[in-house]
């Protein structure tokens, strides 16, 4: 077979460095989350009482965003390897603009997604890349402290809001059923709807941190991992406490110490941050393992075409359920639909990956952003 066909699942970036198998496969299976996630959204209801219907409801579930924040992670570890060759004032200042503007075109392309995806992600991952042009060359500690300040805003500005809501004047600013204007945009982007910069800047932030400590994961992973899980668990069990108590009676008790993603607490945000850490660590252990399996190869060669996927699952539900009609009713046909998905996803995205290379919707994100 000619070379030009056989392209290495591993490859290089476009820096020209080794491209991270753990990555790569931690962001193929979080994309496989993500989309299971948004179909259950869009096809079940939410105040369905089986198990699997709480476990899979995109608003309370416990898996309601957390394949998303591992995402998000993995996009701050990648924004740092973009940038961490950028030594000298020239190199900061071509890995701004191209921070900036591979944050513009995802923020503009999600917010016209928007229309016919409510919620996406793109729209504010394109947000969390614009901010990230300004935060690149903050040390770390700099960024813990906004990583922080992050899940202690959203937490406080949330709670106020709730608070306002219940015993007026009710804040209508603040919930951003359509965008009509710039404050709306802001409001959007910055502390409503679904992945907004507060407290969701905190998990890119961390990703960032990671990012430049990758040799140090490798090395102490496995306390990484015991760390990550006591932590996770530890959250889960003071929620539990604190459900049995009177904390949650009032409604700024209940905003503080919610588990729920749009409750915005600061629980939440470390339970999450530790899952996702977790998964991320896992993953790249078992993928640096065992990086000649079928699996992981074809994993590896998703992962690197997320971006075409994740539109090509907007485009499957269309086909699939809007134009020709199909009834996909009930838990189990939804996921058996989220489950052919990315059965042939992963076919076809190795398939292309190995015979063509990058994804259409990657080859033009890196032709306007570098």
């Amino acid at each position: 077979m000619s070379e030009l066909h056989d392209r290495d699942a591993a490859g290089t970036t476009r820096a020209g460095t080794p491209r991270l198998i753990g990555l790569d496969v931690t962001r193929a299976i979080a994309l496989i989350g993500v989309v299971t996630m948004n179909y259950c959204g869009a096809l079940l209801d939410s105040n369905g009482d089986a198990s699997i219907d709480r476990l899979l409801d995109p608003y309370t579930g416990i898996l309601s965003t957390r394949f998303a924040a591992t995402f998000v992670v993995i996009a701050g570890i990648g924004a740092t390897l973009m940038t961490r060759r950028a030594t000298d004032e020239a190199a900061r200042r071509d890995a701004a603009w191209r921070l900036l503007r591979r944050g513009l075109l995802l923020y503009a392309g999600g917010f016209a997604l928007n229309w016919v995806w409510p919620g996406t992600i793109l729209f504010y991952y394109g947000a969390y890349f614009v901010i990230a042009a300004l935060l690149f060359r903050l040390s770390t500690r700099w960024l813990g402290i906004i990583a922080v300040a992050s899940a202690t805003i959203a937490t406080t500005v949330r709670t106020w809001i709730e608070w306002r809501a219940e015993n007026g004047p009710f804040p209508e600013w603040a919930y951003t059923a359509e965008v009509s204007g710039f404050r709306d945009l802001a409001v959007r982007t910055f502390i409503d709807y679904t992945h907004p910069v507060f407290p969701w800047l905190a998990f890119f932030c961390c990703g960032m941190i990671l990012g430049r400590h990758l040799e140090q994961v490798r090395r102490r992973s496995r306390p990484l991992v015991l760390g990550t899980l006591a932590v996770s668990t530890a959250t889960y069990v003071a929620a539990t406490i604190i459900d049995r108590s009177s904390l949650r009676d009032g409604i700024v008790g209940w905003n503080l110490t919610s588990m729920q993603p749009f409750q915005q607490s600061l629980l939440y945000v470390i339970s999450t941050l530790s899952i996702a850490l977790l998964a991320f660590t896992v993953v790249s252990r078992v993928a640096e393992a065992h990086t000649d399996r079928p699996v992981i190869v074809a994993l590896r060669r998703t992962g690197q075409l997320t971006l075409s996927l994740y539109l090509l699952h907007v485009l499957a539900y269309y086909a699939v359920v809007e134009w020709s009609g199909v009834a996909v009713e009930g838990t189990g046909s939804v996921l058996a639909f989220a489950a052919t998905f990315w059965i042939l996803a992963v076919m076809v995205g190795s398939w292309w990956h190995h015979r063509i290379g990058e994804g259409p919707a990657e080859r033009l994100y890196r032709a306007f952003g570098g």
